[in-house]
């Protein structure tokens, strides 16, 4: 069974996807956050793959926010956990930058 997955990105992802949120469909062996994002990262031909990922890995960036539904994750603990993710869930990416 698929799993439609609802998106919203931050402005600095909306450039790769021309909008502000897509639907996702996902199957079961996709289903979690890093799964999403992978396959975010193939959808847009790469060109989020650097603010998804550390270069060369699957190491979620430190500097990336994803909420799912009402739970945020950063990108540390992406990489200590696996999160599931269920039917109709909805997922919002957030980058932060720093800077002086």
């Amino acid at each position: 069974m698929a799993l439609k997955i609802e998106v919203e990105f931050s402005p600095v992802f909306q450039t790769a996807f021309q909008s502000s949120s897509v639907l996702i469909e996902l199957d079961e062996d996709e289903g979690t956050v890093k799964g999403l994002l992978r396959r975010l990262s193939s959808e847009s031909e790469g060109k989020i793959t650097s603010l998804l990922f550390e270069e060369g890995s699957d190491s979620v960036l430190p500097g990336l926010m994803v909420m799912v539904n009402n739970r945020m994750f950063t990108g540390p603990a992406l990489n200590e956990q696996v999160v599931h993710l269920r039917d109709e869930d909805r997922v919002s990416l957030l980058y932060f930058v720093s800077g002086g």
